[in-house]
């Protein structure tokens, strides 16, 4: 009975054994054919052409889609974004979506030789330059009037540049007798251009509720009307919600 049981026993050891070894080799074969055949990772295919992405895609038995272009840092016709993106697993056949670069978004703005800072600021910033360096020197102009821009703007330039100007007069000059316009009960779009006409600088706008008095209109100024000024100082607006 004894022998029996052992011999039982060793017969279904042996038949575990071989099941685990078919499970063993099984798996071994499903995950070479089924990983190495039907996923692959996906290449970086950012700053390649279409042209080379898809000769590269192609090896990996992947397909390309170009989703569209922006502008970008990149030259004009290389690959910007690729979606999924590199060392993502794929299936066999996926569409890789990529975005062509457009090149920087460049601005040809004219020429502000000769024009007052403030005009000049405020065009500069609408076209979404950031002004740096304001330099002054002295020089028998008008005071405020440019006398270069760093970078030239002979050449087109990319949005989101910084451009300085070199400006006629002393950015600590004291002497000119700017004085602070009476802008009280002017709508505010009114009152900013009074301040800039008047070389003078926009601070805050504090909205503050007004009775007898209808929404947007100026109300009061941080500095009151007539006293003198510095070409730093900023008017704070004081306007009626």
């Amino acid at each position: 009975m004894e022998e029996f049981i052992s011999m039982k026993f060793k017969k279904n050891l042996l038949l575990y054994l071989g099941l685990l070894v078919l499970l063993f080799f099984s798996y071994k074969v499903f995950t070479r054919y089924y990983f190495h055949d039907f996923l692959h990772e996906v290449p970086n295919v950012v700053g390649l052409s279409e042209r080379q992405a898809k000769k590269i895609l192609s090896k990996n038995d992947l397909e390309i889609k170009v989703m569209g272009d922006q502008y970008s840092e990149l030259p004009e016709g290389q690959i910007m974004l690729q979606n999924p993106k590199e060392h993502s697993v794929v299936k066999s056949g996926r569409r890789i979506q990529v975005w062509i670069s457009r090149g920087q978004n460049l601005l040809q703005i004219p020429s502000l030789v000769g024009t007052n800072l403030l005009t000049a600021q405020s065009l500069v910033q609408q076209q979404g330059l950031i002004v740096d360096k304001i330099t002054y020197i002295p020089k028998d102009l008008p005071y405020n009037e440019i006398l270069a821009t760093d970078p030239d703007l002979s050449q087109a330039i990319a949005k989101g540049s910084k451009i300085s100007f070199l400006v006629s007069g002393s950015a600590s000059s004291t002497d000119l007798n700017l004085k602070v316009p009476d802008i009280i009960g002017y709508p505010l779009e009114d009152a900013k251009f009074i301040l800039e006409s008047e070389q003078l600088l926009l601070g805050k706008i504090i909205r503050k509720a007004s009775e007898n008095t209808e929404s947007g209109i100026v109300i009061g100024t941080s500095i009151p009307a007539g006293r003198s000024v510095d070409l730093s100082t900023k008017i704070d607006l004081i306007v009626s919600e």
